[in-house]
């Protein structure tokens, strides 16, 4: 099969991407709480979230019209980031913190490809 007509396994593109890696917040709460019940340690716990959320950022994209723009560097950081706690199996300590971090410059994201879209987005109180 050549490339062209391969399928994604965990998305393509830059809003699906985005979607998919934000969906993953949303059984944050709940899977942390398990993972404490079980005794697993939080920093265990995170890897284990990034794992699995950071998998849609492997080929996520941004267009070439925005390829030197606040868009296209935050996230390259938020790929890079995402991919290192969930992926690379390095000795570091990750808090709730980190998983907030991450939330956080995903909506960042979201704000600014609204913006240019020359909409003007509001995050909404809920």
């Amino acid at each position: 099969m050549n490339g062209e007509n391969r399928r994604s396994e965990f998305g393509k593109g830059l809003v699906i991407c985005l979607v998919k890696f934000a969906e993953h917040f949303m059984t944050w709460p709940r899977t942390s709480q398990e993972y404490t019940d079980i005794n697993l340690p939080l920093s265990r716990a995170v890897e284990i979230h990034f794992s699995a959320a950071s998998d849609h950022l492997y080929e996520i994209e941004v267009p070439e019209d925005w390829r030197h723009t606040e868009i296209a560097e935050k996230v390259t950081k938020l790929q890079s980031r995402a991919l290192v706690i969930g992926h690379s199996f390095t000795n570091k300590q990750w808090t709730e913190q980190n998983v907030e971090d991450l939330h956080s410059l995903c909506r960042e994201i979201a704000m600014l490809i609204d913006k240019q879209l020359g909409l003007e987005p509001d995050i909404g109180e809920w």
